[in-house]
């Protein structure tokens, strides 16, 4: 797949994960008690993974990461305001653990395809 393609699949799953996060959270995806943090880490793993696709950069994936977690950051002002959502410092935290370990997986899996 081009870069051109895993940029439309980011966005269509950006979208989506906003949508989700604004979304009313009974019956959505997980419910275990740390389901929701689960959730924030696979989310922004995935998102992560797909912007990583889209650009190559060392620089790139700097930027990557700071826009994932100002994304993060958006949601969880947003659902501030929303009256049945509520925003939580460890939701952001779990965002960027998803972002920091994908990032740390690639690293290594680079690292690894250099030394062989």
């Amino acid at each position: 797949m081009t870069k051109f393609y895993f940029k439309i699949i980011f966005f269509i799953a950006a979208f989506a994960i906003f949508y989700l996060a604004l979304a009313p959270s009974e019956g959505i995806w997980l419910d275990f008690g740390l389901g929701d943090k689960f959730n924030h880490f696979l989310a922004f793993f995935t998102l992560s993974l797909l912007l990583n696709r889209s650009s190559s950069s060392y620089e790139k994936r700097f930027r990557n990461v700071i826009a994932l977690f100002l994304f993060g950051t958006l949601i969880e002002i947003v659902q501030a305001f929303v009256a049945y959502r509520s925003a939580s410092t460890y939701d952001l935290l779990a965002d960027l653990l998803g972002i920091l370990t994908f990032q740390a997986f690639y690293s290594i899996y680079r690292w690894i395809r250099y030394r062989l």
